[in-house]
C-alpha cells in the first residue's frame, strides 16, 4: 500500500503552489475585504492551469486524469487553500470540482456538454443546493417539489444558506438541486438535477455572513421552475443516493481546504514563535508552545493520511467497485469531516493566541481562517454530529441512527 504522489502529482502540486503564493496569496485581504470579489485574473490563471477540469473528462473540456480525479482535486483545493485562508476561492473551486465530478459520472449527456465545458473554462459556476429553511441535515423532509409538464419539470418551493448565488447569477451556471417528485416516497420519491439560476421563476436573496466575504451566499426560491429532464441526474426518484455519493466528494474537497488552511496557520506560527523572544528567550522554547503546535502538527498530518487515503479510495471504487463497499468510503470520508473543520479552528485559534495581540488584528491572515472555517464547524456538508452518526452506522449497524 502506497500512499504516496505519483511523481506527475507531485510536480501537478508544486506548479499550483507556485501559481497559488505568486497570484493568490497577495490578495487574499482584498478577496475577503471585497464583498463577492474573486478577481477575474485568478480565476483565468487557474483555467490556464486546468484546476477546473481536474475531475472533467477530457471530452467534454476537462484536464481530468481518469481513476485519479479525486486525489487531483484534493491537491487542488489544498494548494488554493493554504494561500487564501478566508475560504472564499478554496470554497468556490471545491464546489466547481466536486459537483463537475458527479455531474460527469451521471449526468445526461446533453447536460454535460452544455455544462462541464463551460465549468471548465471558468466561465460558469456549479454549486450544491439542498438545504431548506426548514432544516439542514433532514434532507429526507425537504419541501421543494417538482411535477411533470409537458416534457419537463416544474419546481416550487424554497432553499436556504446556498453558496456561490451572486457568482452564478453574474457568471452563469446553476446548482445542481433536490427535490422531491414523489412525495408520499419521503426520501425514496426525491430527484437531483441541475437547475440553471438564470431559469425563469428563479428569486434569490443574499446574507451576511461572519467570513468567506469573496463568496457569496444566499438563498434561492423556485416559483414554477421549468427544467428539461434531461437535466436530471440519475433516474427520477434516486436523487437522494446520487446526493449522498455526491457529499462524499464535497466532503474530501472541504476536508483538504481545511487541512490547507491548517498548514499554513501552523507554519506562520511556527515562523512567529522561532523569531518572537520573550524575557530574552523565543516564544518556540516554552514548551506551552511548542508541545501544542507538536501536537497541532501530529493531528494534521494524520488527518492529512486519513485524506489522501479516501480521495484514494474513492477513485478507486470507480475502476472497481469491489475494491469497497459503500460503507468503507462513507465511515472513511466521514472521519475526515468529523475532524477536519474543528481541527483547523483549533489551530487557528491556537496560532492567533501565540501571537498575542497581533493574532487579534488583521495584520495576519490567521482571523480571516477562523472566520472562513467556521461555515464547515457549523455544518456546511454535514456537522460534525452527523459525521458521528454516519461513522456509527457504519461501525455499529443501523440501530445506531437515532431517527428511524
Amino acid at each position: 500500500m502506497d500512499f504516496r504522489l505519483t511523481p506527475q502529482q507531485e510536480l501537478f502540486k508544486r506548479t499550483v503552489r507556485e501559481f497559488a503564493e505568486k497570484n493568490i496569496a497577495p490578495r487574499a485581504r482584498e478577496i475577503d475585504q471585497k464583498a463577492q470579489g474573486i478577481p477575474e485574473e485568478i480565476i483565468q490563471g487557474m483555467v490556464d492551469l486546468g484546476l477546473f477540469g481536474v475531475t472533467i473528462p477530457e471530452e467534454y473540456g476537462g484536464t481530468a486524469n481518469p481513476g485519479e480525479e479525486m486525489v487531483y482535486a484534493m491537491i487542488t483545493v489544498h494548494e488554493i487553500a493554504r494561500a487564501e485562508l478566508s475560504m472564499s476561492l478554496p470554497v468556490y473551486t471545491l464546489l466547481c470540482l466536486g459537483w463537475s465530478y458527479l455531474l460527469a459520472r451521471h449526468g445526461n449527456e446533453e447536460t454535460k456538454r452544455q455544462v462541464l465545458p463551460r465549468v471548465a473554462k471558468g466561465e460558469w459556476f456549479l454549486g450544491i443546493c439542498t438545504t431548506e429553511p426548514s432544516g439542514g441535515s433532514d434532507l429526507a423532509n425537504i419541501k421543494t417539489t417538482a411535477t411533470k409538464k409537458d416534457g419537463k419539470y416544474v419546481i416550487n418551493g424554497e432553499k436556504i444558506f446556498i453558496s456561490g448565488v451572486t457568482e452564478a447569477k453574474k457568471r452563469g451556471g446553476g446548482h445542481l438541486t433536490l427535490f422531491k417528485t414523489q412525495p408520499e416516497l419521503g426520501h425514496r420519491g426525491e430527484t437531483f438535477a441541475y437547475v440553471p439560476l438564470n431559469a425563469p421563476g428563479v428569486t434569490t436573496t443574499l446574507f451576511d455572513d461572519m467570513g468567506r466575504m469573496g463568496l457569496s451566499t444566499g438563498g434561492i426560491a423556485y416559483k414554477n421552475v421549468e427544467i428539461p429532464t434531461d437535466y436530471v441526474l440519475g433516474e427520477e426518484n434516486k436523487g437522494f443516493y446520487l446526493l449522498m455519493e455526491g457529499f462524499n466528494a464535497a466532503r474530501i474537497l472541504v476536508c483538504a481546504a481545511c487541512a490547507g488552511g491548517a498548514e499554513r496557520a501552523l507554519e506562520i506560527t511556527a515562523e512567529y514563535t522561532k523569531n518572537r523572544n520573550l524575557f530574552g528567550t523565543p516564544l518556540a522554547k516554552f514548551e506551552g508552545i511548542s508541545f501544542e503546535i507538536a501536537d497541532d502538527w501530529a493531528k494534521l498530518e494524520m488527518l492529512k493520511n486519513q485524506l489522501t487515503k479516501s480521495a484514494w479510495m474513492i477513485d478507486q471504487w470507480y475502476q472497481d467497485q469491489s475494491s469497497f463497499t459503500r460503507k468503507d468510503i462513507n465511515a472513511a470520508v466521514a472521519v475526515c469531516k468529523l475532524t477536519a473543520p474543528l481541527l483547523c479552528l483549533d489551530i487557528a485559534k491556537h496560532a492567533m493566541m501565540h501571537h498575542g495581540g497581533l493574532g487579534y488584528s488583521k495584520e495576519t491572515p490567521l482571523e480571516m481562517l477562523m472566520r472562513g472555517v467556521m461555515s464547515y464547524v457549523v455544518g456546511a456538508e454535514g456537522g460534525a454530529n452527523i459525521m458521528r452518526i454516519i461513522i456509527a452506522r457504519e461501525f455499529i449497524g443501523d440501530v445506531a441512527i437515532p431517527y428511524k
